[in-house]
């Protein structure tokens, strides 16, 4: 609990605010929900996509709310209140929240890209935790926070200031120093200003192509907010990046000259690798750092999981969380939630469940595929997030018809946008590369996901993609819960295996 007054660690950030009211409360939290406030919040109101929390003002008061952080000017002002106008409240939001939050695990480390964060996240939890190192992870498929590995309870990869903060108090509390952060590109932007207040030790860089276009607005603005990634890590600090990492020059500009950029995967690079063993599911690599050697075995196939993982096992080394000689040889990497699962059932054709939701990362699934299975028919079933970038649901078709055979378009999380709206953008793109590729459109996705299993035949590969890991279905005004594993267990159950068609 603090007084307001001292909440103000940023002068230029004071000085962009008007404030109403000559009171200093005391406080002790920060929320977006005027039902979650009690005595002593802060209630943060701006205007939201579909929302606006101004009108929930009075209510955020008569339930506790002292101080009021608001975007808009208002009609009234309480004299019993504090209010600080900002253009951002949510910026007002994250230095509260630091200010609020005590002493942080001094050891924070960021990962961005656009695909790959995740399992790379995972990767470097794993390393350090074999090494028995206690660390801290919040990624979009688990989270620790020193009681122990679970799925993570967030929707949002990087979710909102309050409950970033409270979880890495619960770190700092349960006795961790250091914490992995997936790091989007929403999170480190100064709009949603989720990660502003965060010293970084470290970061790792995953490739950067194109994505939430829709938010940023352009994909220059895009990789902007990725480099703020960057621009937060300590003096001296360790970043990694892709041997072929496209920003390079961009990275070396906006980090601080004492900063050590360290990369993998070509030859030339600080961590080389070799595939010893590769099937379409696993891989199995030597990786070589210097004087030594580490041989490693990755649950998947592909190239980009096996660079995540030298990626993570590199930052571990050149940061000095661990020591080569501490490493314990073979790292056997454990399987990602909802990346590249193979579903074993009884039926004589492939099912394989996988988050892929970009061209790009559709490029890699697919071509990985089809080099250990060239002859079989590939048949995918997905459908694009709604009220989210737009822009990459053509080029997602355009891939997508390139490579397979037949595809089932389906919801996704069509959220507030028209679902059909969102397979008309993707069957163009589709149409465009592949004019007679069969496309079959159900928007319920477990009609759609029955009706898929029922066109496979003997050797067929049956690729359902962009959900993965995730519990729900978002529509305009519900959710319906959603496991997609489950599903597939349950209705390859009693089927009689059939012709494709």
């Amino acid at each position: 609990m603090k007084r307001v007054s001292a909440l103000w660690t940023n002068d230029k950030v004071r000085s962009e605010c008007r404030i109403h009211g000559n009171s200093d409360p005391l406080v002790e939290r920060v929320t977006f929900s005027s039902q979650d406030c009690s005595p002593r919040s802060i209630f943060i109101a701006f205007r939201g996509l579909h929302r606006d929390a101004h009108l929930f003002i009075d209510q955020a008061i008569a339930n506790g709310a002292v101080v009021i952080v608001h975007q808009d000017e208002l009609d009234h002002y309480r004299t019993d209140v504090l209010y600080v106008s900002h253009c951002n409240p949510r910026r007002i939001a994250s230095l509260f929240c630091h200010a609020l939050s005590g002493p942080l695990p001094s050891r924070i480390i960021g990962v961005t890209g656009t695909d790959g964060k995740s399992s790379t996240c995972e990767f470097l939890w794993h390393i350090l935790s074999s090494s028995g190192i206690r660390c801290g992870l919040l990624s979009t498929v688990s989270m620790d926070d020193g009681t122990g590995k679970i799925p993570s309870p967030f929707r949002q990869s990087t979710p909102e200031v309050p409950q970033l903060y409270a979880f890495l108090q619960r770190c700092r509390t349960n006795g961790l120093d250091i914490v992995i952060l997936e790091s989007t590109s929403h999170g480190l932007s100064n709009q949603a200003a989720r990660m502003v207040d965060i010293p970084f030790f470290g970061a790792i860089f995953t490739q950067i192509t194109s994505e939430h276009l829709e938010f940023h607005g352009d994909i220059a603005s895009y990789v902007d907010a990725k480099m703020n990634l960057a621009r937060q890590v300590n003096e001296g600090a360790t970043v990694v990046v892709p041997a072929d990492f496209a920003y390079r020059e961009t990275l070396s500009k906006v980090v601080k000259s004492s900063v050590g950029i360290h990369t993998y995967g070509g030859e030339d690079s600080d961590a080389c690798y070799k595939s010893l063993v590769q099937t379409l599911a696993t891989r199995v690599v030597r990786v070589s750092h210097r004087d030594h050697e580490f041989e490693c075995s990755v649950p998947y196939g592909q190239e980009c999981f096996t660079g995540n993982a030298v990626g993570a096992l590199l930052f571990a080394l050149e940061s000095g969380l661990i020591g080569a000689e501490t490493i314990r040889v073979p790292i056997h990497f454990p399987p990602i939630a909802g990346r590249f699962e193979v579903v074993e059932t009884h039926l004589p054709f492939t099912i394989i469940i996988d988050f892929a939701h970009t061209a790009h990362a559709f490029e890699l699934l697919f071509s990985h595929v089809r080099k250990f299975v060239p002859h079989a028919r590939m048949v995918a079933l997905f459908g694009a997030a709604g009220e989210r970038d737009t822009s990459k649901r053509f080029p997602m078709g355009a891939v997508a018809g390139i490579w397979c055979d037949a595809l089932f378009l389906t919801d996704e999380d069509p959220r507030g946008e028209s679902s059909s709206t969102i397979l008309d953008e993707i069957e163009a793109g589709v149409r465009s590369t592949s004019p007679g590729c069969p496309v079959f459109r159900i928007h319920d996705r477990a009609l759609a996901m029955e009706q898929a299993m029922d066109y496979c035949g003997e050797n067929d590969v049956l690729l359902l993609l962009a959900k993965g890991h995730e519990g729900t279905i978002t529509y305009r005004d519900h959710s319906i819960p959603w496991n997609e594993r489950a599903l597939v267990e349950t209705l390859a159950k009693g089927r009689e295996p059939r012709n494709g068609k």
